[in-house]
């Protein structure tokens, strides 16, 4: 299967959809990307993604650089033949849709990373944008919506058919992104970096120096704050596009105190050494800065926009504003700013709301997912077997069944398996319905093909099942008990192995088939997402010592040696223990 996603510009494959291409990536699929030749080539061709340059492509306005760049377009579509085409940014949007199918691409795909109109710009434009939309998304399968208010848009305007169109949302890379990855001495020395003193508040922004993300608002802003408030602008110049700062804009705020890093590829240090993040833009799509500096525990001050309004609640992580207002900028800065209690509230807000609606591997998994489900909408064979992509979730009281059976067919170490899948099924229904459970699933077209269960306390969990299910589970296993007596006393006695950890990863399996694509790490590392969040601070597992497969994978996930012990006579198992 070859899967090609298209791009204006390579800085967007490596930083808008890169998630994206390793995922195809991992799924086995030859992937290529095609935009415009830049400096992101490399990093993009080292994970394993062909680069196919559209060197006519541009990012302003030049139709006839956009005609060459279509024809080029529809050469390397002619040749390349890929089964998948999904298409980006506004222009190879439009005509990469038109030519994906005239080419005979199977399955086309576009996302809609934020229309160029809204419903206040001129009439003229809007026609002009929404027309062009209407017309491309007749020759795609799917359209792919990051923006709630933009899907809804689309579809009363009947510019997307309601069937097509789909919300996919935007994320950001959550453990990259995280308060905790940069230390408070690495604060000190960017903040030093950046000459401002301790008691000195720093609001950052991250965007192209572009009048379209309302820094000429800012600029106007900040002479209304006193000196407690120094802006830090991150961001690269864009002297071809239409509303470039002028340079002598650039040098006034130089000369007023703004700082100027241009472009950085380590933000997420730069968000650690910010107070506050703004983000005043005229139009967003779904502003994946603002999504970064939330999840890092800034406070956000945005324009009262789409795509801001998905990242920013009024109130709770960040301040919304009206457009083009500096004196309300100013005004939610100074209020923020202001009071250590308010922001310390949003910080923790933004972190949480981040973990739960901005994770990009959920995006990732729609993608994949959107692709299957236009494969077999039109009955095309396009994943071969054990390459079908794999989305994430809850596991449900309805997968038990089958969760019984993975861990029939894949953990063959210890003594409940050997009671049987109907006493195992009664065993997983009750871990999904207790409160205290932790069960993640991996699923495909078939179902749940991978697992991870655990609880927050091992012992309070049996004494639930006993009380709810040990009457029906005693009696479909009861002739298992009686030839395994002795192992189910022991089974009875275990006691942690002495080590004083409630919770417990009890379980994890993955189908064969779909083996070393990377299931078990995700798994994991929702798992242990899911302890967090019942604020949990360490869980232990048990592993029996002959397991060097098992006992490595869990080291990989951050669990550290800790005990050995018997669980049954004669049968040695190690105990590893995760910790926050």
């Amino acid at each position: 299967m070859k899967i090609a996603h298209l791009t204006t510009v390579d800085l967007s494959l490596k930083y808008l959809i890169f998630p994206q291409l390793t995922a195809a990536v991992a799924a086995g699929a030859e992937t290529i990307a095609i935009s415009a030749p830049g400096p992101d080539v490399d990093y993009i061709e080292a994970a394993g993604v062909r680069h196919v340059p559209l060197t006519a492509s541009t990012r302003g306005m030049n139709p006839l650089a956009d005609l060459k760049s279509a024809w080029q377009l529809w050469r390397i579509l002619r040749n390349e033949r890929p089964d998948v085409l999904h298409t980006h940014n506004p222009k190879p949007g439009v005509y990469g849709r038109i030519l994906g199918r005239l080419s005979g691409v199977p399955v086309v795909v576009n996302t809609v990373h934020g229309l160029y109109a809204t419903e206040d710009d001129p009439m003229l434009k809007r026609s002009v944008v929404y027309g062009l939309e209407a017309i491309a998304s007749r020759f795609s399968d799917a359209e792919l919506v990051q923006s709630s208010e933009d899907l809804e848009l689309l579809t009363r305007l009947h510019i997307v058919a309601e069937a097509k169109g789909s919300y996919l949302g935007n994320g950001v890379d959550l453990d990259r992104f995280h308060p905790d990855t940069v230390g408070d001495e690495a604060r000190r020395t960017l903040r030093k970096e950046f000459d401002v003193d301790d008691d000195q508040i720093v609001v950052g922004i991250v965007g192209r120096l572009v009048a379209e993300k309302g820094y000429p608002e800012l600029f106007e802003a900040f002479e209304l704050l006193d000196d407690r408030f120094v802006l830090v602008c991150v961001g690269p110049d864009e002297p071809d596009k239409s509303d470039a700062l002028p340079r002598a804009m650039i040098d006034a705020a130089t000369r007023r105190g703004v700082r100027f890093l241009g472009m950085r590829t380590d933000v997420e240090r730069l968000y650690r050494a910010f107070d506050l993040f703004a983000l005043p833009s005229h139009r967003e799509g779904f502003p994946r800065s603002a999504m970064e500096a939330s999840a890092m525990g800034l406070p956000v001050i945005a324009t009262d926009i789409r795509g801001c309004r998905e990242v920013v609640i009024d109130g709770e992580n960040g301040v919304l504003v009206p457009v083009r207002s500096a004196r309300d900028i100013a005004a939610a800065i100074r209020r923020v700013g202001g009071d250590p209690e308010t922001m310390r509230a949003m910080s923790q807000a933004g972190r949480e709301r981040s973990k739960s609606h901005f994770d990009e591997r959920t995006v990732v998994d729609t993608v994949m997912r959107s692709y299957a489900d236009v494969a077999r909408r039109k009955g095309l064979d396009l994943f071969p077997p054990g390459a079908e992509p794999v989305s994430y979730r809850a596991a449900v009281a309805s997968d038990a069944p089958t969760l019984a059976r993975l861990h029939m067919n894949g953990i063959h170490e210890g003594f409940l398996p050997k009671l049987g899948h109907r006493f195992m099924t009664r065993l997983y229904r009750a871990m999904v319905e207790w409160d205290g459970s932790v069960i993640q699933v991996a699923v495909d077209s078939t179902g749940p093909v991978g697992f991870v269960a655990g609880t927050t306390s091992t012992g309070a969990f049996y004494k639930h099942f006993i009380k709810t299910h040990g009457l029906t589970a005693g009696v479909v296993a009861a002739p298992s008990l009686v030839r395994n007596l002795g192992r189910a006393i022991e089974t009875l006695r275990y006691d942690g192995g002495g080590v004083d950890v409630a919770a417990e990863l009890l379980s994890m399996a993955v189908a064969g088939p779909l083996r070393g694509r990377g299931i078990g790490r995700r798994l994991g590392a929702d798992f242990l997402d899911g302890m967090r969040a019942k604020d949990v601070e360490a869980v232990k597992v048990v592993v029996a010592s002959h397991n060097a497969g098992a006992i490595a994978a869990y080291r990989s996930m951050g669990f550290v040696d800790h005990a050995n012990i018997e669980v049954h006579e004669g049968e040695s198992s190690e105990v590893l223990v995760w910790s926050i």
